[in-house]
């Protein structure tokens, strides 16, 4: 009876042995898939803060140019400017309430 005692021990300490191989090989696939994932990840952030650079740059000009008419127009016409902002903060006011009740 010892000697199969002594047989169940063997094969419990071999498979133990053989989970921590394969742990540990579990452990290094999945260290290398995560450093693959963090380097794809990277790099697709990289692409795409170069593409919102980029279009960024291409509007600003386009905003300067708004922001340039607008200031004319309100230089010439300073009450309706200003009735105009007014009634823009009213606006913003009654969706920020609305949005509130939510």
């Amino acid at each position: 009876m010892h000697r199969y005692q002594d047989g169940i021990a063997d094969d419990l300490r071999d498979q133990l042995s053989n989970l921590r191989d394969e742990i540990t090989d579990l452990r290094r696939q999945v260290s290398r898939q995560s450093a693959g994932a963090y380097r794809e990840a990277s790099h697709k952030g990289a692409e795409f803060g170069d593409t919102m650079r980029e279009y960024l740059e291409a509007a600003v000009p386009e905003l300067r140019r708004g922001a340039n008419h607008l200031g004319r127009t309100a230089r010439r016409h300073p009450g309706a400017s200003a009735g105009a902002a007014a009634a823009g903060l009213v606006v913003l006011g009654l969706a920020a309430a609305l949005l509130m009740r939510r």
